[in-house]
């Protein structure tokens, strides 16, 4: 069975990779925001993982796809009383930009109006001179549909949705709670149809820096934390080590999988506010110590970790002792500093080599050369992906094994 996976707009790459690994997929494609690919472990396998995404926002299964010009033919084939239950709603989601501002004017509250017949007949709003104009174009074409000025076929949501209402025994229309929701993805001239099956709603919000007891501006947004997580493709009960754990951003979200965490962190300041957060977020499985990242001695299944960037940090004043000395008040040269950051990544990375099991997300700051400093550590890189901070920051993420 093919499933559709709608990511995020703004991570597609990540929300890729993320989507990728934990239902651990060689074969996919990537159309716009639609990851389309194939699973064969049935549908509580695909609950279970899919409840740990945090960059993909419904799920659906793949009805079928066509070219746009043969969309109608295929709406009329297909056969609609083997997914309906109940009730149903169609919507339609254009990725070129053409359908969205129709469809934006055409969602009324026709339920409160009642219907006669097919319910969709009113779908289609009246809120201004250009929704009319619009409308009276739409239903003035033939068989519901015209070209607009890149010549590509446009519909409406109200003549498809007749073709499934004609084609079943019992219709009933739900707009606002339907049991039975098909989804419409034109993309290019391509159309993707849709049964919705998994909505996503995790409170990513609630848990943004700010808003924890022990708070730090430079944590990662909660919902990149996970994701990161994830690529690792990390199993419930494995063990996920953080060896800059700072306030505990990846273990907060890695801890809420279910998954066992430690965080290392040699700012004792940081250990104790970290201890607090997952104490605050009801996280159980964990070990905080006061370490310096360079002394890893145990062997772990994933790491995941945001490396230290400046030069006020504890553990690059750990590992350089006249560090302060050499920046001469802050005044040191950019070449000076970068070799020193530099030099502090490789005793790290060699030694996170020789410890790790499976697979490691290395947050670097973009001004260091860190293919350089991985391919020396004898790392993979497997997937690396950009996240722009602000113009004197951009996080290189990079997968390795």
């Amino acid at each position: 069975m093919k499933y559709i996976f709608l990511l995020s707009g703004d991570y597609i790459g990540l929300g890729k990779e993320e989507t990728l690994s934990l239902f651990d997929v060689r074969k996919s494609k990537l159309v716009d925001r639609l990851l389309v690919f194939e699973l064969d472990n049935g549908m509580k396998s695909l609950k279970e993982s899919s409840q740990r995404l945090a960059l993909t926002k419904n799920i659906y299964k793949l009805l079928f796809e066509c070219g746009v010009n043969e969309l109608p033919e295929a709406i009329k084939n297909f056969g609609w009383n083997s997914v309906y239950r109940d009730n149903f709603c169609l919507r339609i989601h254009d990725f070129n930009k053409t359908i969205d501002k129709i469809n934006s004017n055409t969602r009324t509250t026709s339920e409160s109006k009642g219907y006669r017949g097919n319910p969709f007949i009113n779908v289609l709003a009246r809120r201004s001179d250009m929704a009319g104009k619009r409308r009276r174009a739409l239903e003035s074409a033939e068989g519901g549909l015209k070209k607009d000025k890149h010549s590509k076929k446009i519909y409406s949501e109200k003549d498809l949705a007749g073709y499934i209402w004609r084609s079943l025994k019992n219709p009933k229309a739900n707009l606002k709670n339907p049991r039975t929701k098909i989804e419409l993805f034109f993309v290019d001239n391509k159309a993707y149809c849709g049964l919705l099956i998994e909505e996503l709603h995790e409170d990513f919000e609630s848990r943004k820096a700010h808003l924890r007891p022990f708070p730090h501006p430079s944590s990662l947004n909660p919902k990149v934390a996970r994701a990161l997580v994830n690529i690792t493709g990390i199993k419930e009960n494995e063990v996920l080590l953080d060896p800059f754990c700072g306030t505990g951003g990846f273990l907060i979200e890695a801890g809420l999988m279910k998954i066992k965490v430690i965080g290392d962190d040699i700012n004792k300041i940081m250990v104790n506010g970290c201890i607090k957060n997952l104490k605050h977020f009801k996280i159980k499985n964990y070990k905080i110590k006061r370490k310096n990242a360079l002394d890893i001695n145990d062997r772990f299944d994933c790491v995941v970790t945001d490396l230290p960037y400046g030069l006020n940090s504890n553990a690059l004043l750990k590992y350089e002792k006249d560090w302060k000395m050499q920046r001469l008040n802050l005044k040191i040269q950019k070449k000076d500093f970068y070799k020193n950051l530099e030099k502090f990544y490789l005793k790290f990375l060699k030694n996170l080599r020789k410890k790790l099991k499976k697979k490691a997300v290395i947050v670097f700051p973009h001004y260091v050369d860190y293919k350089k400093i991985l391919k020396i550590s004898k790392f993979k890189i497997e997937k690396e992906f950009s996240n722009y901070v602000h113009r004197s920051l951009t996080r290189k993420i990079v997968k390795v094994s």
